[in-house]
C-alpha cells in the first residue's frame, strides 16, 4: 500500500521476476504541491496591521522549517515585499530575519490573519499545516524602525519667539517626553549646545513639555517658521502633539525662554 518512487528521480527499486509471477505491488502516490506565503511590510505606524499605504519591505529573508525545525527553504522578498515556498503537505513554521535596524511589530492583532503580522519577537511564525494542493497566503511580518523627536532650548534675548543669531543655548534644562495618554515616559537635560534628543521611540503620537528653570518664562509660541520658532506653551510648557512614522527623526520641536525682568 504504499509509495515506491524515489521522489527525486520517480524511479523505483528493482524487482526480479521468476517465469509466471505477477507482482502488482510497485504503487506511486502523487500529492499537489502546497503554498505558503505572503508579505514582509514596512508597519509605519508599529500598530501590527498592514494599513493603506505600508509599502512592503525588499530584500529580507525568509526561512520554510519543517516541524522537526530544519531548514527546507530559504528565500527573500521581491520588491513588494512578497515571498512564497513550494512545499509537500505537512506542518512548518517561517521565520523572518529583520535587517539592521528594524523591529518586529505585535504579533496577532485584531484577530484578521490575511492583515496582521504572524511572527513573534524572534522573527518566527506559529506552525502552519497544509495539505494537498492547498494555498496559505496568510503569513505575514510587519517590521518597522525606530523613531526620535527632539532639537533645542534656547534664550530668546529679545522675546520674539524666534531663534535668532546669536541667541545663546540653554543648558541643564528638564526636558519631559509624553506618550499619547499624557504620561510621561522619558526625561532628558539639555546639553551644553541646549539640544535634547528623544531616540529609540515605538512610531506613534507624543508630545513634549519643557520644564522653565527658576527665573525663566517660556516665549512665545508658534510665532513663525516651524524649524525656528518655540513650539511650547506658555502656561503648560507642553508642545501639541507629534506622529512619528518608521524610522522617522523629527528635529522641529523647540522651546524658548526669556529671563524675567524688573520694574
Amino acid at each position: 500500500s504504499d509509495s515506491d518512487a524515489n521522489q527525486t528521480t520517480g524511479t523505483t527499486g528493482t524487482y526480479t521476476l521468476a517465469s509466471g509471477e505477477t507482482n502488482l505491488s510497485v504503487d506511486a502516490g502523487l500529492v499537489q504541491k502546497a503554498h505558503i506565503g505572503d508579505t514582509v511590510w514596512i508597519d509605519s505606524n508599529a500598530n501590527g496591521l498592514q494599513d493603506s499605504g505600508e509599502a512592503g519591505l525588499a530584500g529580507v529573508t525568509v526561512q520554510l522549517k519543517d516541524s522537526s525545525g530544519n531548514v527546507v527553504g530559504t528565500t527573500t522578498t521581491n520588491s513588494s515585499g512578497q515571498y512564497s515556498f513550494d512545499v509537500l503537505p505537512g506542518t512548518y513554521t517561517v521565520v523572518v530575519t529583520p535587517p539592521s535596524g528594524y523591529v518586529v511589530s505585535p504579533q496577532n492583532v485584531g484577530g484578521n490573519t490575511a492583515v496582521d503580522s504572524n511572527i513573534n519577537g524572534s522573527g518566527v511564525s506559529g506552525p502552519i499545516t497544509v495539505v494537498s494542493g492547498q494555498t496559505d497566503l496568510t503569513i505575514d511580518a510587519g517590521l518597522y524602525q525606530k523613531a526620535a523627536l527632539g532639537d533645542r532650548v534656547w534664550l530668546d534675548s529679545n522675546g520674539n519667539g524666534q531663534q535668532d543669531s546669536g541667541e545663546s543655548n540653554m543648558a541643564g534644562v528638564t526636558v519631559n517626553l509624553l506618550n499619547s495618554a499624557g504620561t510621561v515616559v522619558a526625561t532628558q537635560t539639555t546639553d551644553t549646545n541646549g539640544n535634547y534628543l528623544f531616540t529609540n521611540l515605538t512610531p506613534g503620537t507624543y508630545s513634549v513639555q519643557f520644564v522653565a528653570p527658576t527665573g525663566y518664562l517660556l516665549t512665545t509660541a508658534n510665532s513663525g517658521a516651524d524649524a525656528s520658532d518655540s513650539d511650547a506653551n506658555q502656561t503648560t510648557g507642553t508642545t501639541g502633539t507629534y506622529t512619528l512614522a518608521s524610522g522617522e527623526t523629527n528635529l522641529s520641536v523647540d522651546a524658548g525662554l526669556v529671563q524675567k525682568a524688573h520694574i
